[in-house]
């Protein structure tokens, strides 16, 4: 087919739902109207941009860690989910292992096989708190410099998109300053940083929280910590855990409400979309029951979340619409990445599309033009 015309769904654009077609042709949105011409295919429900999902450790029992395969099955996976565009996320590991998780990462990129499009890597440490270390394993620990971040990068420093580190360790700022000159986004996180060192970090470079009010000091009214900054300062996007398990649904309807930009993640972990049972998440053991991920002594471990679910969920918790909600998985995230070219419904845009039906289920799942995933 040289055009393909979406007819009959609810079409989100420029942050509403309205009655229109929506041509595709060489992999871009070619129009947005009405009775446009080309080969139709008459759909129902609601018609939005493709799921971006910048913080997915693994997910049917697949992770990030185990190289390039694992990687390349991710995208194959999630797409199944309405998600067009992820950033696979490593977890702290020896420096071996981190570098090879990255090069894994390169080389699924190169190999540009189906599934959802891989957009760099997110690296989950090893700059990060002992204190509120979360299910990373400290013993990987370091102090942030360009020197280590080199040796754990060498040849892949390219496709690194995101990086999580806690701003108060020493050398962090030197180290913000370089990263976000060289294009990487550096999120706070696993952080017992100061109020006031939040605010510095911001001049420094900082643009995003990690998985809000998880692996972070707690909201204290006179020490308010990483969780206040994230829901005061302007200029920072937040990614928030929308699962009821990660956070209380009265603590997403706050974060909702603060008026920040809030960025939908799943932070799921290989047993997503697998039954309960043991697992793996950085060489350490996690058992899933009635879908909560912990490791033996009771930390959360990743979640067994799916981005569409998160989207669901956030409309429940927190009373918003779903053209609201999907912004949060979609264009927030978009530009939060630089992703220019993606995250809304817009003639000259990759058309990555997501029809959800009536029960806001993933129907199909298109990328660039060309239908990955339909049910």
């Amino acid at each position: 087919m040289d055009k393909i015309v979406f007819r009959g769904a609810q079409v989100l654009y420029a942050g509403q739902f309205i009655e229109a077609d929506v041509a595709v042709a060489n992999g871009r949105i070619a129009g947005i109207g009405r009775h446009l011409e080309g080969d139709v295919l008459s759909v129902e429900g609601y018609l939005v941009p493709g799921l971006i999902d910048e913080h997915i450790h693994g997910i049917h029992g697949c992770d990030t860690m185990s190289g390039a395969q694992d990687v390349t099955q991710m995208a194959r996976c999630v797409v199944q989910h309405g998600v067009t565009t992820f950033l696979p996320t490593t977890m702290n590991a020896p420096v071996e292992e981190t570098h090879a998780a990255v090069q894994g990462v390169k080389d699924a990129m190169l190999a540009a096989g189906p599934g959802a499009d891989i957009a760099g890597v997110h690296m989950e440490g090893p700059f990060l708190s002992e204190k509120y270390k979360g299910a990373q394993d400290a013993r990987a620990n370091q102090l942030p410099s360009m020197e280590n971040f080199q040796r754990l990068t060498d040849g892949t420093q390219e496709i690194v998109r995101l990086m999580t580190l806690a701003p108060e360790l020493p050398g962090a700022e030197a180290f913000i300053r370089a990263a976000a000159a060289q294009g990487i986004r550096i999120s706070a996180g696993h952080s017992d940083a100061s109020y006031e060192t939040m605010e510095s970090a911001l001049d420094w470079g900082l643009s995003q929280i990690t998985h809000l009010f998880n692996g972070m000091n707690p909201l204290h009214h006179r020490a308010p910590g990483v969780p206040c900054a994230a829901l005061t300062l302007e200029g920072l996007n937040v990614q928030m855990i929308s699962d009821g398990i990660h956070l209380h649904p009265a603590a997403v309807k706050l974060a909702v409400r603060s008026g920040a930009k809030i960025l939908l993640i799943t932070d799921a972990m290989e047993a997503a979309d697998m039954p309960d049972g043991e697992y793996s998440l950085g060489g350490q053991q996690v058992f899933v029951r009635n879908g909560e991920a912990r490791l033996a002594q009771g930390n959360l471990a990743g979640s067994t979340l799916t981005l569409e679910r998160a989207v669901r969920n956030v409309m429940r918790f927190a009373g918003i619409t779903l053209s609201q909600a999907v912004q949060m998985a979609t264009a927030n995230v978009a530009d939060a990445l630089g992703l220019c070219d993606r995250g809304r419904i817009r003639t000259g845009l990759r058309a990555d599309l997501c029809l959800l039906d009536r029960n806001l289920e993933v129907a199909k799942t298109m990328l660039a033009g060309k239908f990955e995933f339909e049910r």
